[in-house]
């Protein structure tokens, strides 16, 4: 199914590196997706900023983190945004590897991605707020799985919407629909099954799901432990509009096109 992005975690060099999940070559072109790791005593590219939004979420290890003067440890399972303009950079001083996605939107200029700073750095206010955990008693069961927000409009975040959503087992989200909005998944735990129109597939930890708008779809937890992904919504929708148009699909066994009048096809 070309809706699944596979792990690429086994092109990782011994040394930092970044692979794309989501490019500005092809895929989805609301979004840049990467994932990084960072090997003991490495660092990614030094003081810079982006002309888009950036998110971090860190999945493995314990990252350094500099925003603008502040310097913060973060991770495991926590979520850093660099709104755009943010004077940034990562490092590991640890003796362990640490793993985060990465995250641009809107997707930037191919050749703007990064910009390097010069000059005083600036103090951010209120630094440490762009930081949220991922904490195992976070998730607040909804009807159908739990999940527990990570970013959205109202907590400054004013492109996309995250949350991390937990799906018991036998559990999924709602019968095949549609959104007016791109969404994605980032499992990292267990597997989900994933319905495209009638087409299943898995999606296994490490893999990215791409659901374009207007993407007739549904998941399924049929594994036998809980799943857990990311949920990126992007554009968030407006306030009091609808999320989900559900779908349903019709099974004919008639062979196409019988019976028609000459000329009536289109």
């Amino acid at each position: 199914m070309r809706n699944i992005i596979p792990n690429p975690e086994e092109q990782f060099p011994e040394t930092f590196k970044s692979l794309w999940l989501n490019g500005p070559e092809g895929g989805v072109d609301s979004c840049n997706f990467l994932i990084s790791r960072v090997p003991p005593g490495h660092r990614g590219p030094r003081l810079h900023t982006h002309p888009v939004d950036q998110f971090y979420v860190i999945f493995e290890g314990q990252a350094t983190v500099q925003i603008g003067r502040d310097v913060f440890k973060v991770g495991p399972m926590a979520m850093v945004h660099f709104p755009a303009g943010t004077p940034h950079c990562n490092w590991n001083e640890t003796d362990a590897y640490e793993k985060h996605l990465e995250l641009m939107v809107p997707r930037p200029p191919q050749d703007r991605l990064i910009e390097y700073w010069e000059g005083e750095v600036p103090e951010v206010p209120d630094a440490a707020a762009l930081i949220t955990p991922i904490t195992p008693d976070g998730y607040t069961m909804g009807r159908l799985f739990a999940s527990q927000h990570l970013a959205r409009r109202e907590t400054g975040s004013e492109h996309a919407r995250i949350y991390a959503a937990q799906v018991p087992v036998g559990a999924g989200g709602p019968a095949l629909h549609f959104h007016d909005f791109d969404q994605f998944y980032y499992v990292y735990g267990g597997e989900l099954t994933i319905q495209v129109g009638h087409e299943r597939a898995v999606a296994r930890t490490g893999d990215l799901v791409m659901l374009p708008k207007g993407c007739v779809h549904t998941n399924l937890n049929l594994g036998t432990t809980p799943e857990y992904h990311l949920a990126i919504l992007i554009p968030e929708p407006a306030s009091g509009t609808q999320f989900d148009y559900k779908v349903q699909i019709d099974y004919s066994t008639a062979p196409p096109f019988v019976n028609e009048p000459e000329g009536t096809l289109t």
